[in-house]
């Protein structure tokens, strides 16, 4: 193909300016709404069209981004004929069989002199093509191609990224082509591309010494409420520890005094266990009192114990106590009441704990 002569490739830039003035022409015409596209694309079209016609020579490369630009924001096929066009001289020869193909199964109004000439150019392509198949891990490597004629500078190519596996077509000839990614070893070989001969290979790049294997992306996660911490109360004294107090206090008091009575009547006993000389009368009397002494003992030992009982679970309710805010606080001071009432009985006087929850 680097052997064309001028005369064919003066014809093939005309017939691309023919149809970008084509596309141009349309897009100021009365069916310019039915054309699909869009003034996005309109506006890369024509930046490309005037890079074609650089009075200095045609900028291929920077019309070729132009004329993807446009396709991007608007896939109609009239687009590719142009498109093909910069391919093709960028050595994109798989572009540029796919755009040209599509441009001419799919544009009907194109000059009988411009469908001519691309359909030449199309065969020389497909005849001179070289598919290579490349299978990459991981997956986002870039593949760059470098060509190297056997006269003037080399012809670069990058494609990709890669997800897994990327087809390109390559020109005939000796190539040297670069597999890379960042945080991984470059991988590159030299390939002696022939016509007509489809090449397939697997690479598979290593991580860089040094550097972490880039993580794979993640989506963002929105962030979630801030949450809102609680304020801190006061550990205010439960009325089951007041009430477990007063029992206690009352208990130990009541086992004091039974305590007493007991050992007021053992010693009232103890003045009648050594007499021998008592009538049955006396001694039925001294049975009474070792009995009564009994009783009490074992009153007095209920008592404390019970207090002793009162007295731990009242230190339970104390260490355990929540912490209140100030609010709750007030709340509750306001629904428990502890009173502790004077009452009087035939039994005689004495006091009443009661308690409202």
């Amino acid at each position: 193909m680097g052997s064309m002569t001028a005369s064919k490739s003066s014809l093939r830039l005309a017939g691309a300016l023919l149809g970008a003035l084509a596309i141009g022409l349309g897009a100021a015409s009365a069916h310019a709404d039915q054309s699909g596209i869009s003034d996005e694309a309109r506006q890369h079209f024509h930046v490309g069209v005037d890079l074609l016609d650089d009075p200095e020579g045609p900028r291929y490369e920077e019309a070729y981004r132009a004329f993807k630009a446009a396709y991007a924001a608007s896939p109609s096929p009239k687009i590719l004929g142009n498109l093909g066009l910069c391919a093709m001289k960028l050595e994109r020869d798989g572009e540029a069989i796919a755009a040209y193909s599509r441009y001419l199964k799919e544009v009907d109004d194109i000059d009988k002199g411009e469908r001519a000439q691309i359909e030449r150019d199309l065969q020389v392509l497909k005849t001179g093509v070289v598919p290579v198949e490349l299978s990459v891990e991981p997956a986002g490597a870039t593949v760059t191609d470098e060509r190297i004629p056997t006269q003037g500078a080399s012809i670069r190519n990058r494609y990709g990224p890669a997800q897994g596996a990327i087809e390109i077509g390559l020109r005939a000839g000796n190539h040297r082509i670069t597999v890379q990614r960042e945080g991984y070893e470059p991988q590159s070989w030299e390939l002696e591309a022939v016509a007509g001969e489809r090449v397939e290979k697997a690479v598979r790049l290593k991580p860089a010494a040094g550097a972490a294997r880039p993580a794979p992306e993640r989506p963002a996660q929105r962030p979630g409420p801030t949450p809102v911490p609680e304020p801190e109360g006061e550990r205010p004294v439960p009325p089951g520890v007041i009430v477990g107090l007063v029992v206690t206090g009352a208990l130990a008091v009541a086992g004091g005094v039974t305590g007493g009575l007991a050992l007021g009547k053992q010693s009232e006993y103890s003045e009648y266990e050594n007499d021998d000389s008592l009538s049955p009368k006396e001694r039925a009397t001294a049975e009474d009192i070792a009995d009564t002494g009994t009783t009490l003992n074992i009153v007095t030992d209920v008592l404390f114990g019970s207090a002793l009982v009162a007295a731990g679970v009242t230190t339970y309710l104390f260490v355990t106590r929540p912490a209140v805010r100030e609010d709750e606080r007030k709340d509750k001071a306001e629904r428990a009441r502890l009173r502790l009432l004077p009452v009087a009985g035939p039994r005689g006087a004495g006091a009443l704990l009661r308690a409202s929850f």
